[in-house]
């Protein structure tokens, strides 16, 4: 068959802007333009919020977090950068990461590109989600089929032919 294979797997970085220096006018317009993606999109697989390990969750980093939340799509927070707080450091910031955007004990995930610490285990929960997400769009799929199999049985049976 010569139609084109749709990507099974699509990854979008919207921009993060909690410490660039824009414009508020600028800063307005990304918003806009996140949310008008996100909105656009079929259901979402899964959110993932990354926050600098080393930094206090801002404004917009819980505005995100409770956007993805109230849009009902599965989220993950990853504390980026881990690798360079001391154990101490880590400790306390993990926790006002936690306790800055409301998240439960164990969360974070912390993860660092330099030592791949969390790595494996984030992309285990991409490829999770995107399982499940794939399972939930081939069970629609079959739903559809079988009720276009069901109005198909009710227009043959459904009308008598009477012939003279």
């Amino acid at each position: 068959s010569g139609a084109a294979r749709k990507p099974l797997l699509g990854l979008a970085d919207l921009p993060g802007f909690g410490y660039a220096r824009l414009s508020k006018d600028v800063k307005a317009s990304v918003e806009v333009a996140a949310e008008r993606y996100l909105n656009s999109r079929r259901p979402l697989a899964l959110g993932v919020l990354l926050v600098d390990a080393r930094r206090t969750p801002s404004g917009d980093d819980r505005a995100v977090l409770a956007a993805l939340y109230d849009m009902g799509v599965p989220l993950v927070v990853v504390a980026t950068k881990v690798d360079k707080l001391s154990d101490r450091e880590r400790d306390s910031q993990l926790e006002e990461v936690r306790d800055g955007l409301g998240l439960p004990e164990g969360q974070p995930l912390c993860v660092s590109s330099v030592t791949g610490e969390g790595t494996r285990e984030l992309w285990g929960i991409v490829l999770d989600a995107c399982e499940g997400r794939v399972k939930e769009l081939r069970d629609e799929a079959e739903g559809r089929e079988e009720e276009d199999d069901d109005d198909e049985e009710e227009e043959n049976d459904g009308g008598m032919a009477f012939r003279d």
